[in-house]
């Protein structure tokens, strides 16, 4: 048999501060009302948990173990209702975008998402198929394109083409005769999206550059990180290497930017359309987008 909760939440207040008085304070109460509250709990233990005296209150030998015991199970209480309050509060919001986009600019910046809206919880996927918001519950998926979706599609950023590779072989296949070509270059290509080279090398006015030759990768994110390991020269999304060009880790050795006719996209779904968090997300993902953009100018681009 328990005893009634509020008596114990009365005994643990007093026992921590020994005075009713300040018990009184923090619960909001009178102090009578705390006296009582104690009284009811020491003849339903049949024992003294105080020592009253004039101007001072002390706990018996009794008080001194009760209030040990008793004082976890309310700081586990008080845990458990803040989580539960907190479980309640958030919110899961369902993203799908490509691995690369993810890899190399969404999870470098989602730390801020987070800092803003702690309560909304990201979920990620990553898939190169069809977004198909009818027979999904995913709340929003960039895509790259042309904007021509029966959905609402914001657009993200266009998409320029650079080559990049890793500092130590600029320095050292791109110098010397030949130096502003990609002739003997090691080519990295991406199985994502196998045209880039050729989209890029037309732009540039250099259609001879024989694009059988290299390693192959299944994403662009591989042929990105095998660019830092040094292996060869990679057809980078510009929007996408930003981060290791401004680092120094990557170089782009020509400089020559070709406007890529895809863009990204940041697509709504119709269900969730209005709602709060995905409104957040949007408009957060636009702003970083923004920023983004206007970090960088291609100091060359190949004529249109």
């Amino acid at each position: 048999m328990l005893p009634p909760l509020s008596a114990l939440r009365t005994f643990d207040t007093a026992a921590r501060h020994l005075s009713f008085t300040k018990a009184a304070e923090e619960l909001c109460v009178t102090q009578s009302a705390v006296s009582r509250q104690i009284r009811l709990l020491e003849d339903f233990l049949e024992l003294k948990l105080f020592e009253r005296r004039h101007r001072s209150l002390t706990l018996t030998a009794e008080g001194e173990r009760y209030q040990r015991d008793i004082a976890g199970i309310f700081a586990q209480m008080d845990l458990a209702t803040r989580q539960l309050r907190r479980d309640r509060r958030r919110e899961t919001l369902r993203i799908q975008t490509y691995t690369t986009f993810t890899m190399r600019w969404l999870i470098p910046r989602l730390g801020r998402f987070h800092e803003k809206f702690p309560e909304i919880e990201v979920q990620l996927t990553a898939s190169l198929k069809p977004v198909d918001f009818t027979n999904s519950d995913i709340h929003g998926a960039v895509r790259a394109g042309r904007g021509e979706w029966p959905v609402r599609a914001d657009k993200l950023c266009d998409t320029y083409l650079v080559p990049v590779c890793s500092p130590e072989l600029a320095r050292t296949a791109f110098q010397g005769e030949g130096a502003a070509t990609l002739e003997d270059k090691p080519l990295l290509h991406s199985l994502g999206r196998p045209n880039d080279w050729q989209v890029w090398c037309k732009g540039a006015g250099m259609p001879y550059v024989d694009l059988d030759r290299g390693h192959r990768f299944e994403s662009s994110s591989m042929s990105y990180q095998a660019a830092l390991q040094g292996l060869g020269v990679a057809i980078g999304q510009r929007f996408l290497v930003e981060d290791d060009l401004r680092s120094g880790l990557l170089v782009a050795p020509l400089d020559l930017h070709v406007h890529s006719d895809e863009t990204y996209y940041f697509m709504s779904s119709p269900r969730y359309a209005g709602t709060p968090r995905l409104e957040l997300f949007r408009e957060w993902l636009m702003e970083e987008a923004r920023t983004t953009s206007h970090s960088f100018e291609p100091s060359d681009r190949a004529p249109a």
